[in-house]
């Protein structure tokens, strides 16, 4: 299993098998806390062999550096190769959070786990920033 792509941004979404991003991002600099994010996304594309067909577990999370959650999500999947003479194929995973509120600036981590097995992971850092508003989080499309 091979990750093509693991990114945070303003929003993700999979159509016909296709991962779209609007906005990636890896740190947040805000002017007071606690802080609620209008909207995140987490995305995630894979590419999976013959061996690797059939049902997973999959974990997202979004922690703090105190290993508490912020989003949570368990999921099972199913890999299917699209033919038989293919020997890879992708497939692609979108997580949409609203609102989710970070208490304190801090370094926070995106795991995405597969089988118990961490594949990726995602730094998102949130600071804050004196005197500004909002400097990395523009109005939301």
């Amino acid at each position: 299993m091979k990750v093509l792509v693991a990114a945070v941004a303003d929003h993700a979404w999979v159509e016909n098998g296709c991962l779209s991003l609007c906005r990636a991002f890896d740190s947040i600099s805000v002017d007071k806390f606690p802080y609620a994010i209008p909207r995140m996304s987490v995305a995630l594309r894979l590419l999976i062999n013959r061996l690797e067909v059939g049902e997973h577990k999959l974990n997202i999370s979004l922690t703090d550096a105190d290993g508490q959650k912020l989003m949570n999500s368990d999921m099972k999947i199913n890999f299917q190769l699209p033919q038989e003479a293919v020997p890879e194929a992708s497939f692609s995973f979108a997580i949409n959070g609203q609102n989710v509120v970070f208490q304190k600036p801090g370094d926070y981590v995106v795991n995405m786990v597969i089988d118990g097995r961490v594949e990726a992971t995602v730094p998102l850092y949130v600071r804050q920033a004196k005197g500004s508003s909002n400097l990395d989080i523009p109005d939301r499309i």
